[in-house]
């Protein structure tokens, strides 16, 4: 197969998107996010960032726990993100909407350019925006509050700016995108190598980048001693470096496949991930980028999480639509009568209705169950027990959503904002050292089954249960408690502390 020069075009490729399809289809990309906000809740991590920000935008500094010892200490992995949250934190607005309203607006952008990267395939165009708007792993990461949003936009925006040949903004952007997550340094290296020709181009090209990494490192060396966040070393520490043979598969189907439709689709995107570089299609240069963080971390080795494969489902979006169109187009030419039309303009703007409507009822038929159950029964308890009244000390491993909600001196069992905790082996081990007023305790015999087989539970009381599932029991069977995470904390309180605030 010959290789075609950028704009790609193999066959009739059909009448470009207009204005309107175009802006439909972005339209109902940012609806569909409306609706999905009914089915997903906010990270717990994504409070993390939350807290960050309002502290920042408060006076208190980019912090976790204002006035404590150890502070400063940066434990969100997203500067850049929580830089920007704090924006309209400082002008009074809730920081939660501004995130949601943030990424929306994101995604929105995002299917604009992505379209736009697309534009001498239409067909291809079309079913990339519809597979983002639809598919539900996307939609859940989008609406969780957490940076991926930002850190696609700034990722297709930079890759957009080198098509028309802006240099210089491609570099500003492609360096903000380093702020936001680290592995947007790939980004940089891909885009350096696929664009830049001459040394006029290069140094176009790398004068912002080194302008904001000069200011990103300096600053954060100057303030925390150190550029790289404790978040990123915590987690590390944690879970280890490396290869490991049983991460790839969840981190492959995690980045490529995570459910049964999109698994069952593998083939046809693998297809337009090939042809994405046979053809020298304007979009490659993002889904090389998508490609390399799932090989990253594969190679890497550190666990993984869903909202880390945003850019690669992106990626996998453009690569669906590539595959799709030239499987059609290949087909064709065997058969005529089999040729997949360009739909037309009212045949595009049902297409974006029906994502919507879609959507719609996906959000009607699996409402979202955290946030009523668990985030508002965490409310109602903070403000019944007077917690930011009284300002306990209270040791969690998912400090996100607890720490947001009571603005008190949070222990953090994992160390992404309290280095000390990296100290210890096991959350048991930090309990005994310094029996905190409170324990958050996620309901896992990992996690709980240690704590009450041990003297020290004597010392606690359990107060509360925040879980989806209709088990409130504060004394659960621990030989029938789940080994892996779930969204279910139990809350105890030191039985001294008790009678002390009496």
């Amino acid at each position: 197969m010959p290789v075609i020069s950028s704009p790609y075009r193999v066959g009739p490729a059909g009448a470009p998107l207009g204005r309107v399809e175009v802006l439909a289809f972005a339209l109902a990309v940012m609806v569909c996010r409306l609706f999905a906000i009914y089915s997903f809740h906010i990270y717990d991590d994504a409070f993390i960032t939350f807290r960050y920000a309002q502290n920042l935008a408060a006076g208190n500094g980019l912090v976790f726990n204002p006035g404590a010892p150890w502070e400063p200490v940066l434990g969100t992995t997203t500067p850049g993100y929580a830089l920007a949250l704090s924006l309209p934190c400082r002008l009074g607005l809730p920081v939660i909407q501004s995130a949601l309203t943030l990424n929306i607006l994101c995604d929105g952008i995002s299917a604009l350019l992505l379209m736009q990267l697309l534009r001498a395939r239409p067909i291809a165009a079309i079913l990339a925006a519809l597979a983002f708007a639809v598919i539900p792993e996307i939609g859940r990461i989008s609406v969780g509050g957490m940076e991926p949003p930002l850190f696609a936009v700034l990722a297709l925006g930079a890759v957009a700016a080198l098509e028309t040949r802006r240099f210089q903004l491609a570099g500003w952007l492609a360096a903000l995108d380093c702020t936001v997550r680290p592995e947007a340094v790939m980004l940089v290296a891909i885009l350096a190598v696929m664009y830049l020709r001459s040394w006029r181009e290069i140094v176009s090209f790398a004068i912002p980048v080194a302008v904001v990494g000069l200011i990103a490192t300096v600053g954060l060396s100057w303030i925390y001693g150190q550029p790289i966040p404790q978040s990123v070393r915590a987690k590390a520490g944690g879970h280890g470096l490396g290869p490991h043979l049983s991460r790839v598969a969840a981190i492959l189907a995690q980045g490529l496949g995570p459910s049964l439709a999109m698994r069952a689709a593998v083939p046809v995107a693998g297809l337009g991930f090939a042809l994405a570089f046979l053809w020298r299609t304007p979009a490659r240069a993002f889904i090389a980028f998508g490609l390399a963080i799932v090989s990253a971390y594969c190679a890497v080795g550190v666990k993984t999480w869903g909202w880390y494969f945003f850019v690669p489902l992106t990626a996998w979006c453009a690569a669906l639509g590539i595959g799709v169109d030239a499987t059609a187009e290949f087909l064709a030419r065997a058969k005529p009568a089999w040729r997949m039309e360009r739909p037309s303009t009212g045949a595009s703007l049902a297409l974006a209705a029906s994502v919507v409507v879609t959507v719609a009822l996906f959000a009607r038929a699996y409402p979202d169950r955290v946030t009523p159950h668990v985030y508002g029964a965490m409310r109602e308890w903070i403000a019944k027990e007077h917690i930011q009244r009284d300002k306990p000390t209270i040791l969690a491993s998912d400090i996100g959503a607890i720490g947001f909600y009571s603005d008190t001196q949070i222990l953090d069992s994992e160390g992404l904002v309290w280095p000390e905790a990296r100290k210890f082996g096991w959350q048991l081990d930090v309990i005994k050292a310094h029996r905190p007023d409170y324990l958050m305790l996620v309901v896992t015999s990992y996690r709980l089954e240690p704590f009450i087989n041990d003297p020290i539970a004597a010392l606690y009381e359990p107060l509360a249960r925040f879980t989806t599932t209709d088990d409130e029991r504060l004394a659960p069977d621990v030989a029938s408690l789940p080994f892996w995470w779930e969204q279910d904390y139990i809350v105890y309180r030191r039985r001294d502390y008790a009678k002390r605030t009496e």
